[in-house]
């Protein structure tokens, strides 16, 4: 009997100081409970049986000043175990239920503080400081219908309860911008532009600077990171709900959505576990499962085939990859795009190259040097020179010093020069590699046929006939000639050797000395991102 009142004077006497010096839930330690693990940190992260527990002889004081002091360093696990020890020696304790609410918060154990803060309510009906404390936590929830009641509650015991009155107004600034969101999406849809999301921001602003665990806002949020394609963004804020909602389903789906969209196919597969742990049945879980397999399966092929330097089978599979009908991946999409743009122009499938070049630019931006030379150059191969110019200038416009362009729009100059001149080997009816004998004897066929005096009725065509047979037989009959000719030079301009010599000391032109690497898996590190690396010589 002495024991009990004892300790009951004890409790007393702390609820009397504590009044003054509870623990408080402004909103700076509200930030500072999102840095501390939900588990608890280290050996505390288990609510164990504090030393003295048992012997019947615990100190009520000394307690309180433990879990206290353990608050203050974070161990919030040790500080729940301590608190909890007091309750056993004191179940109705309200000050030992309020501490120990205040250990869950910053545990981030919503649903346990609030069981707390309704025992310590229900132990005193009239408790001003617990009735505050949990209009705060529900406030924190943005379950604002409930909060103004406790909150009314303090106001009926005390008219003029300062610290009420505030929260009172905290309620109505905080309920006036999550209205203000609703209308925003109500207005917008799931399609918020660039004005809209500025607009947002400062409501978003306001709702977190006076919440920690309003799972409405942060899902919202979450969705507008999603529309901006932010998804480490996503990820943050669908993390914080899971921090203190393991279970949130919509959060899980974004998460593993987000997941997906980064190329992270492990990660994704593991949020979906989480989610079929409590959603076994989930259709929408369960889809994305499978797409995310498909995709893992087609992936994994191609970039073997890739490290293997098997080419044209790794782009018949990363073909099969871009052309998913439900892939619904903007990062793989366009890192495979690229692949299959740079590597048809490598393996000089032009008319392919200029495909997914185009597609490419469409997805990533008309600004991309890369894609963009690879699909000058597939149009200069292709014989399209205006194209090839225009692709080429539109370099020059993003690089001004871009040598690739310059030269795309050198070797232009040159065959539209080549294209309105003589064609030697045409008007000897010879292929380009004919022998010198071939060209002979094609020479003497055609001006034997050409031969004025032979063409009495059509005696103009056939001197002009017969002068270019002769003017193409002393040009490639002429080995100096010939490869002047050939390189698209006049091969009776003086000057043109001199050029022609330089171009072949720089390195000139596009043929010749290519080559294809696969330095690394173009997916590695669940990152998504290429990093193929394509080498000229």
């Amino acid at each position: 009997m002495l024991r009990c009142r004892s300790v009951a004077l004890v409790v007393a006497f702390l609820v009397l100081v504590s009044a003054r010096a509870g623990p408080c839930w402004c909103q700076e330690e509200v930030e500072q409970c999102g840095q501390g693990d939900a588990e608890g940190q280290g050996a505390g992260s288990g609510e164990a049986v504090p030393d003295g527990e048992g012997d019947g002889k615990l100190d009520l004081g000394d307690m309180f000043k433990k879990g206290d002091a353990l608050l203050v360093r974070k161990a919030y696990g040790e500080a729940i175990a301590v608190y909890k020890a007091i309750l056993k020696e004191a179940p109705r304790s309200e000050m030992a239920l309020i501490k120990r609410s205040a250990a869950y918060v910053k545990a981030k154990k919503v649903d346990e503080a609030m069981r707390d803060l309704d025992a310590a309510i229900s132990a005193s009906a009239k408790s001003k400081q617990a009735l505050l404390k949990r209009a705060q936590l529900r406030r924190s929830l943005c379950e604002l219908e409930e909060a103004r009641e406790d909150v009314e509650a303090v106001l009926q015991l005390k008219e003029n309860h300062k610290t009420a009155l505030k929260e009172r107004d905290l309620l109505e600034t905080l309920r006036l911008n999550l209205v203000a969101l609703d209308k925003l999406f109500e207005v917008k849809g799931q399609k918020l532009d660039e004005n809209s999301v500025e607009m947002s921001k400062q409501y978003f602003d306001n709702i977190f600077r006076d919440t920690a665990f309003c799972t409405k806002a942060q899902v919202m949020q979450a969705r507008v990171n999603q529309m901006q394609r932010d998804w480490p963004e996503v990820i943050r804020y669908t993390n914080e709900v899971l921090k203190y909602r393991r279970s949130h389903k919509e959060s899980l789906m974004m998460r593993a959505d987000a997941h997906y969209q980064e190329g992270m196919l492990d990660a994704c597969k593991q949020t979906i576990a989480q989610i079929f742990r409590t959603f076994p049945e989930d259709k929408e879980a369960g889809d994305l499962y499978k797409l995310v397999k498909k995709v893992g399966k087609l992936k994994a092929k191609a970039d073997k085939l890739a490290q293997e330097n098997k080419l044209r089978q790794s782009l018949a599979e990363y073909k099969k990859l871009a052309e998913l009908e439900d892939l619904n991946n903007r990062e793989i999409e366009t890192s495979t795009i690229r692949i299959l743009c740079t590597s048809y122009h490598q393996v000089e499938k032009w008319s392919s190259a200029v495909e997914w070049c185009s597609k490419g630019l469409s997805m990533i931006g008309e600004d991309d040097v890369a894609l963009l030379a690879a699909r000058a150059e597939s149009y200069l191969r292709l014989d399209q020179l205006d194209e090839a110019e225009n692709e080429a200038r539109r370099i020059l416009n993003i690089q001004q010093n871009n040598q690739k362009a310059h030269s795309i729009i050198q070797q232009v100059q040159k065959m539209r020069k080549m294209a309105s001149r003589k064609n030697y080997y045409k008007i000897l009816e010879v292929p380009k590699e004919a022998e010198e004998a071939d060209i002979k004897k094609a020479y003497k066929k055609l001006a034997r046929k050409w031969h004025p005096d032979k063409n009495p009725t059509n005696r103009e065509e056939a001197e002009k006939m017969f002068q270019d047979v002769a003017e193409a037989y002393e040009v490639l009959t002429d080995p100096e000639k010939k490869q002047l000719y050939d390189l698209g030079e006049d091969p009776n301009d003086p000057n043109a050797r001199a050029r022609s010599n330089f171009g072949f000391q720089h390195g000139g032109g596009f043929g010749g000395g290519q080559q294809f690497h696969f330095h690394q898996n173009p997916f590695q590190g669940g990152g998504g991102r290429q990093h193929f690396h394509f080498q000229y010589g």
